[in-house]
């Protein structure tokens, strides 16, 4: 463990301002400074920094490496920026900001509809350009999201809310979850032609994220470094090569009768599309342990539905198993499940060897 960074995120802890039940506390030690970001339920997110021993709250409107900031701290000038593309919009307000990487605004359009604006970095929104334009449709029942429109002074895009519920709502309300549908969604990704010069998400770049995950949050939990060097050490499997979302999860699909929504396609790529099989079903599985703190099983079902079992299956659920292991382990209100998901992940590396 790092017990220079263990100290210092304790330190930012104590500092922060006191915490609602529905606030999320994120940490964050992949940047220079020790970050920490609040996230509350139906507010703007708040970001605090611990420099130099003094605790200081970071302001979007400042963010360097947002090109856009300037509009986050200019709500009129942010409407007047928005106008060309949307018409008139109103009542601009943060929902999502990660420092130096995003930032997110929903705005209300004349219509009273609402509209989202995603700010990116330079690098991203490079990315985002070649993506859109490349991106090729999904089969029915699958249909992708594309931005209405592309900002390139700000380096941002604008996206139109989609119809439906997102399975995430769906999961957490215990509506009936139509398995067929999503299954046949899922596939249809494997359909999409892989867009030529895009990121790579194999099992090579999955392992790699999932042990950089552990090594970065082994702070809080010194078993998380030893996880990292097991994650290393899998061998991986037969590539099946096809396009990929690369963070395919509950919250990005939307369910709308008999068709389904997918969102947030700027990172899209190619790889393998068994990530974004295990990733999701992974993900719902999460959903279930922090609703009941028990497996419903709906996740094996999806997986063995789709084809994924196996050696094969369980060589991809153990490195995203130890992924989450690693997010959940910088979220303090997690400890429990962060306990959970450590000890599957060795029962999980236990039974590849």
């Amino acid at each position: 463990m790092n017990a220079h960074q263990h100290a210092d995120f304790a330190v930012l802890r104590s500092a922060l301002p006191p915490l609602e039940p529905d606030t999320e506390l994120i940490l964050r030690p992949e940047t220079d400074l020790p970050l920490a970001m609040l996230r509350p339920v139906g507010a703007p997110p708040r970001t605090f920094v611990l420099e130099g021993g003094v605790v200081f709250e970071l302001m979007p409107h400042n963010d360097p490496k947002l090109p856009a900031a300037s509009l986050l701290g200019d709500p009129r000038r942010m409407c007047r920026k928005l106008a060309p593309f949307l018409g008139p919009v109103s009542e601009p307000v943060l929902i999502a900001w990660r420092p130096a990487k995003r930032a997110v605004v929903r705005v209300r359009c004349a219509d009273g509809k609402f509209a989202f604006v995603k700010f990116l970095d330079k690098k991203t929104y490079a990315k985002a350009e070649t993506t859109f334009g490349g991106l090729m449709d999904a089969g029915t029942p699958l249909h992708f999201a594309r931005p209405q429109a592309l900002i390139p002074d700000f380096f941002g895009y604008v996206a139109l809310g989609v119809p439906g519920r997102s399975l995430r709502d769906l999961l957490a309300t215990n509506a009936q979850i139509p398995w067929d549908l999503l299954l046949t969604s899922i596939l249809a990704l494997r359909n999409v032609p892989p867009i030529a010069g895009s990121d790579i998400h194999d099992f090579a770049s999955a392992r790699k994220a999932s042990s950089n995950m552990l090594r970065k949050a082994s702070f809080q939990d010194p078993r998380l470094a030893a996880l990292a060097a097991q994650v290393d050490a899998i061998a991986a499997p037969p590539l099946n090569f096809g396009f990929v979302h690369g963070d395919l999860h509950d919250k990005q699909i939307f369910v709308h009768g008999y068709s389904t929504h997918l969102i947030d396609l700027e990172g899209v790529g190619q790889g393998d599309p068994l990530f974004d099989l295990a990733n999701l079903a992974e993900h719902m599985r999460l959903r279930a342990l922090q609703q009941t703190g028990d497996d419903d099983g709906s996740a094996d079902a999806l997986l063995v539905r789709a084809g994924l079992t196996g050696d094969l299956q369980l060589r991809w659920r153990v490195i995203v198993r130890a992924r989450l292991a690693g997010v959940y382990a910088l979220r303090p209100r997690w400890q429990q499940l962060t306990d959970r998901l450590i000890i599957e992940t060795i029962l999980l590396l236990n039974d590849l060897r």
